[in-house]
């Protein structure tokens, strides 16, 4: 018990120590969070009071369920004598299975999706345990083809559609429920909703919200389920609980009801997913919804210097909060805080490579003096202004003799995704290596969503959305009305490829259409058949050779080259399932791509320099942070300033960017920006004015 206390402080010993029942543990940045949970894991296994089975840990991404598992690992692997116990419900519940011999610890949805592929069929609405889940292009895909067939695609876009379906669900209510600007968007909503609901169920299909949807359902409508998995979890923690949906409170409230044993850690100054359908209130309520409950908060931070604390405070302080708490350190006081006054975007993105590469390097004055070798007298004044604007801008190309500084302890945090533009364009011309985070995703490219279809269409043939996708390519001449035919004749045999296959020729399809559909689908099918001990990368090279699709990417162009590049890297993803047979490992490996997060992607070993939005930086830190744009519109951001709550979420947004830093924090503001093709100029945000003056070094 020594060995799981050791290290701790008052505070988290407390909270590791509580009773059963409920425990709210308010974190505040830094305060070691994901210590207090991997460490109560431990402390209840330690004291024996449950077995590994019947805990249950959720998170928010993928990352943080690693880390956590890592750590448990770590934390448990000199236990002795843990004891698991002999549960109805399958051990292979969950995203990860603890080495403890059951442990549960993953996100809300891919728990959910776990539960569901046993037992949505209870639920009666046509769904069977092999569904595909839709990430929101494949949703929107097909919300577009519904509202081309209804005649209203030039007034609404299928993603409005999108949004107000998800945000519904988010609420568990249907989209009648909502109270639309309009009566002909009211009316139209619920149209196209039906006909969703009916596609999806055609497909075999769920979206990201209906995992969480359907758990909620399926335990309300059956309390023997249900009770099942009261009985399985008998303790559940929760991470980041200040950003949980009126879906997930639910879920929650109904595992937990039995028992109560619900421990939860959280804080309300960073919840700032309101816009996803977050419920700060959720947080903000436990006592009322837990009136026994323990609450304790942790304020001491591991993190950040004592002023990146006080900067914190100062904006923080604009939003009321029943939960005060003082952050303080037994770090050193710091540094002071850089605030620079750009002249521009492009400016601010200057300053913030020649900052740190000039700091980091120790180049400033080589530089200077490298400079001074190419003034002459006999030059002309626009050759010397266009060369000291080049040597400013691109600072890198000046100094490539130096040394390449650590990357992988620096961000560049903004708003908005439109504000990396002057930062990767001044980064390639500078060949300063750099990834974005929250950008265009690697799953997102054509070529991986292409191979996924294929995957997904040998593991469900009802999935109408990946086969209208894959069936034409490469091409084969399969046009749309080609498409329609085969899609009834598909539904005619019951989605069997191999009866549709035989009667090709009973269908009106064109010779060249014809032999099209006969290649794709005999490809399928030996896909398919591909005997059960075989791996997934073994299907993949199948699938990949047998369509054609391989030959057509590698074409002897360097763009061919590429994309096959990206697809051997998804051979690098599934390799992970290779000790499964490859239809087992095709299920996880499709459910791993689907409930994929930003910060999932997150490479955090290579040197590169990462850029990204506030809303994706939560959960990580970095030495030093460039805090950029800091100008009213921008952050607040224009659409919050009409709606307090909003605002105050964009309080907590800043208070997010300003804690990620350790040692340094540099803050930026441009005069004047260039916004939808004009230059407008800029007010400096209320955060800057938030912040104590004494705490900040203003450059101009």
């Amino acid at each position: 018990m020594k060995e799981i206390l050791a290290g701790l402080n008052e505070r988290q010993t407390e909270a590791v120590e509580a009773p059963l029942g409920p425990v709210l543990v308010l974190a505040g940045a830094g305060s070691g969070k994901t210590r207090v949970l991997t460490q109560r894991i431990a402390y209840l296994l330690q004291k024996k009071l449950f077995a590994p089975e019947e805990i249950l840990a959720l998170t928010f991404t993928n990352k943080a369920a690693a880390e956590m598992r890592s750590r448990i690992e770590q934390q448990t692997k000199e236990l002795k004598d843990v004891k698991t116990k002999e549960l109805k419900v399958s051990r292979s519940l969950g995203s990860s299975v603890h080495p403890l011999q059951g442990l549960t610890m993953g996100t809300f949805h891919s728990v959910c999706a776990r539960i569901l592929r046993t037992e949505i069929e209870k639920l009666n609405l046509g769904y069977t345990g092999k569904f595909v889940i839709y990430d929101s292009d494949d949703r929107d895909r097909l919300l577009k083809q519904i509202v081309l067939e209804q005649g209203i695609a030039e007034r609404v876009r299928a993603q409005v559609f999108g949004y107000h379906i998800s945000a519904a669900k988010n609420q568990l209510a249907e989209p009648g429920a909502l109270r639309l600007e309009s009566d002909f968007l009211q009316e139209a909503l619920q149209r196209v909703y039906e006909e969703y609901e009916g596609r999806m169920r055609e497909h075999n299909a769920l979206d990201f919200d209906d995992l969480l949807l359907l758990v909620c359902r399926l335990w309300q409508k059956e309390p023997a389920v249900l009770k099942r998995y009261q009985d399985r979890f008998r303790y559940v923690l929760v991470d980041e609980y200040q950003d949980t949906n009126h879906a997930q409170y639910t879920f929650l409230r109904l595992l937990v009801k039995k028992h109560r044993n619900l421990f939860v850690v959280g804080d309300d100054a960073q919840s700032i997913y309101g816009f996803r359908g977050a419920n700060l209130q959720n947080i903000l309520n436990f006592r009322k919804d837990y009136p026994k409950a323990k609450v304790v908060i942790l304020e001491q931070n591991y993190r950040s210097t004592q002023t990146i604390l006080d900067a914190a405070a100062g904006v923080i302080k604009m939003n009321p909060s029943p939960y005060e708490k003082k952050l303080w350190t037994d770090n050193h006081r710091g540094e002071r805080i850089t605030l620079y006054e750009a002249a521009d975007e492009v400016d601010e993105a200057e300053f913030v490579l020649n900052r740190i590469m000039n700091d980091e390097s120790g180049a400033k004055e080589e530089a200077k003096k490298e400079e001074l070798v190419y003034e002459t007298e006999d030059t002309p004044i626009l050759d010397r202004f266009m060369r000291d604007r080049s040597a400013r801008r691109f600072p890198v190309i000046q100094r490539t003799r130096f040394e390449m500084p650590d990357l992988r302890q620096m961000v560049v945090l903004y708003r908005t995704h439109a504000q990396s533009r002057p930062f990767e364009e001044l980064m390639l011309r500078s060949g300063v290596p750099y990834q974005i985070v929250g950008g265009f995703k690697f799953y997102e490219r054509q070529e991986i969503k292409d191979v996924l279809a294929y995957l997904r269409l040998t593991q469900n043939p009802r999935d109408l959305v990946s086969l209208m996708r894959v069936v034409n390519v490469p091409a084969r001449g399969v046009g749309d009305v080609s498409f329609k035919i085969l899609r009834e004749a598909l539904q005619k045999y019951e989605y069997s490829f191999r009866r549709l296959e035989r009667n090709l020729g009973e269908q009106k399809l064109s010779a060249k259409a014809e032999k099209g559909a006969q290649d794709f689908f005999s490809a399928l099918l030996v896909a398919q058949e591909l005997p059960a001990a075989e791996p997934l990368h073994e299907l993949m090279h199948v699938i990949l050779s047998r369509t054609g699709y391989k030959a057509a990417l590698l074409d002897g162009s360097e763009e061919g080259r590429d994309r096959w590049e990206n697809i051997e890297e998804l051979f690098n993803v599934a390799a992970r399932y290779k000790t499964m047979p490859w239809e087992e490992g095709l299920t996880a490996f499709l459910e791993e791509v689907a409930l994929m997060t930003d910060l999932d992607a997150f490479e955090e070993q290579s040197n590169k320099l990462t850029l990204m939005t506030l809303h994706s930086a939560k959960g990580l830190e970095f030495e030093n942070v460039f805090l950029v744009g800091l100008e009213e519109g921008l952050l607040p951001h224009s659409r919050s300033l009409l709606s307090q709550s909003e605002l105050q979420e964009e309080v907590r947004l800043a208070y997010v960017g300003i804690t990620r830093a350790k040692k340094q924090l540099v803050l930026s503001y441009a005069r004047q920006r260039q916004t939808y093709g004009e230059v407008k100029r800029s007010v400096p945000s209320r955060i800057i004015k938030a912040i104590p003056k004494e705490l900040i070094e203003h450059i101009e």
